[in-house]
């Protein structure tokens, strides 16, 4: 996916405006979970979530999808990570 194709999504989908976000190398987030729904389009670099059971790495044009609650660990990989976010309140 691309960032016309990401902020079209998000639109469509009723989420709020991207904001854009650079991680250094290894930046590191201990398990948390958020309030509202999550998406998450990986510019450059990586990033990878960990579920508890489960570990995904998402690269340059890899969307993450989180709905609210959902603990997890998030860190930026070696080269860092830039990437586009967006929230959505649950109705």
């Amino acid at each position: 996916m691309n960032e016309p194709e990401f902020r079209a999504y998000a639109e469509a989908k009723g989420f709020r405006e991207p904001e854009t976000r650079i991680h250094p190398p290894h930046k590191f987030f201990d398990t948390h979970a958020h309030k509202d729904y999550l998406i998450v389009l990986v510019r450059e670099g990586s990033l990878t979530v960990d579920y508890g059971d489960r570990l995904d790495v998402f690269g340059p044009g890899d969307m993450c999808q989180l709905a609210p609650g959902i603990d997890h660990t998030d860190k930026a990989g070696p080269e860092g990570a830039s990437f586009i976010l967006a929230w959505r309140t649950p109705r």
